[in-house]
This record gives C-alpha cells, sequence and structure tokens, in this order.
C-alpha cells in the first residue's frame, strides 16, 4: 500500500514500491534543482519498466519531491515541498476531518507552551535580535493605529521567529499547521476577528510572553504562554454564553 499526500491509501505494485522508495530516497539526498538523471538513466538504474518508473514518479512528484520536466534539457530533477503549500493541505485536511475548535485551541496550547520555553532558551544571537527588533516595532505602533491586518502579519512575524530560535523543526511546522488551520476559520468562529479590545489585548499578552523569551527565561515565558491560552478559553466561553443566551431569545419570541 502506498500513501499519498491525502492521505488516500492506494495499491501499487511491488516493483514501483521499490522505485519510488529509491526515487524518493535520491531526491532526498540531492539539493533541490539536481538532475538526477534522463529517464533513460534511471530506466538502467533502477531496473524497471518505462510505465513502472513512470507511476514512481507520479507518486514521488505528488510528494514535491521530485520535478518531471520534458523535452530538451529535460529529466529527474529533485524538488522540495513547499511550506506553506504542505501546511495549507495539512489544514484542509483536518477541516474535512471536522476538527472543531476546541481541538485547535488544545492543540495550538499544546505546541505553544513546548514551543515557548526551547526558544527561551535556545535563543541565539540572530535570533535575539531579531526578536528585539520586533518588540520594538510592536510599541511603536499606538493601539488606535493598530489593525487587525497588522494584527495578523505580526502574528505570523513572531511565530515565525519563535520557530526558529526553538531549533525543533517539527513543532514549528505544526504550529505553522494550526495557525493555518485558525485562518479557515469562518467570521463567526474566530474568537478575534472583529473586536479590537480582544486581539489587542491578545497583543499586550503575547508581548509580555516574547519579553519573557527575549530575556531568556523560560519559566516566566510558560507562564505567559499559558496565559495568552487561558484568554481565548475565556472568549470562546463567553461567545457560548452570548450565542445560548441569544438562541433562549429567539426561541422565547416565537414561542411568544
Amino acid at each position: 500500500m502506498q500513501q499519498g499526500v491525502t492521505g488516500k491509501r492506494t495499491s501499487v505494485q511491488p516493483a514501483v514500491r521499490h522505485a519510488v522508495a529509491s526515487l524518493r530516497n535520491e531526491c532526498l539526498q540531492s539539493p533541490p534543482g539536481t538532475l538526477l538523471g534522463q529517464e533513460d538513466d534511471l530506466l538502467g538504474r533502477y531496473k524497471v519498466s518505462r510505465p513502472t518508473l513512470r507511476q514512481a514518479a507520479a507518486l514521488v512528484g505528488q510528494e514535491q519531491l521530485l520535478r518531471v520536466q520534458r523535452g530538451v534539457g529535460g529529466g529527474y530533477f529533485s524538488h522540495r515541498p513547499d511550506v506553506s503549500g504542505v501546511t495549507h493541505m495539512a489544514a484542509i485536511l483536518l477541516q474535512l476531518e471536522g476538527a472543531h475548535m476546541r481541538e485547535i485551541l488544545q492543540s495550538t496550547e499544546a505546541i505553544r507552551t513546548a514551543i515557548i520555553p526551547l526558544a527561551a532558551s535556545n535563543m541565539s544571537t540572530e535570533a535575539r535580535e531579531e526578536l528585539r527588533e520586533f518588540l520594538d516595532r510592536e510599541a511603536a505602533i499606538p493601539s488606535e493605529a493598530y489593525d487587525f491586518v497588522t494584527f495578523l502579519r505580526a502574528e505570523r512575524k513572531h511565530n515565525d521567529i519563535i520557530g526558529r530560535a526553538s531549533g525543533n523543526s517539527v513543532l514549528t511546522l505544526f504550529m505553522k499547521i494550526s495557525l493555518e488551520l485558525v485562518s479557515s476559520l469562518s467570521k463567526e468562529e474566530d474568537v478575534l476577528f472583529g473586536k479590537a479590545e480582544r486581539f489587542l489585548e491578545w497583543r499586550s499578552q503575547r508581548n509580555r510572553m516574547l519579553q519573557a523569551v527575549l530575556d531568556g527565561d523560560h519559566e516566566v515565558a510558560l507562564i505567559e504562554a499559558k496565559r495568552c491560552s487561558d484568554k481565548v478559553r475565556k472568549w470562546l466561553a463567553a461567545d457560548k454564553s452570548k450565542a445560548q443566551d441569544e438562541m433562549t431569545v429567539r426561541i422565547a419570541h416565537v414561542e411568544g
């Protein structure tokens, strides 16, 4: 069985599986853009038929590890997945699985409370300077000029900095997927969209967390990270209560 990028399993021949493994391994060991060879070169190397090689190439191409170029100057070239494409696809899959806001909150909280202390402990000189510049820019923007678009850009920027500073590529990717999933929420589900008092409060709390990271205090950074999650949990509860109250009023109006 071969599992493609969509998560759906399809049956493949043993010869195809062998060719897929060989192609994937060559791609992973070669810098992106490396010419692995012409089609005839790979046929001789893997000792498979042309249809088998092409089927294997299609599967590895779905993983974004291989690019096949036909014609003059063409061949089989190693490639690399685009992180934004991977996170977007993962978010779509989670949407199809029916991921709820509660699950998104739980996963984001778990990732944040793991990655923030790592960043505080492993901060390089370069990352420290980048984070300091980020916080200085944040401090220079008054609340009345801090709109939702500015807020979203700052969210992505600081998460990029924290991800690199943490030194943990797995947690960084998981955080990107979680943020991509949050961005796919409807306006009704988003606890921050259109609510300036909330995203400004979040901004202040987030920057306190980042200041602790900049100070290299992983214990305080963890406390502030948990407070971030507490705020989202509080807002979710408030929105749920409000929705229930509005439903009760509508029902009473209909029955009356």
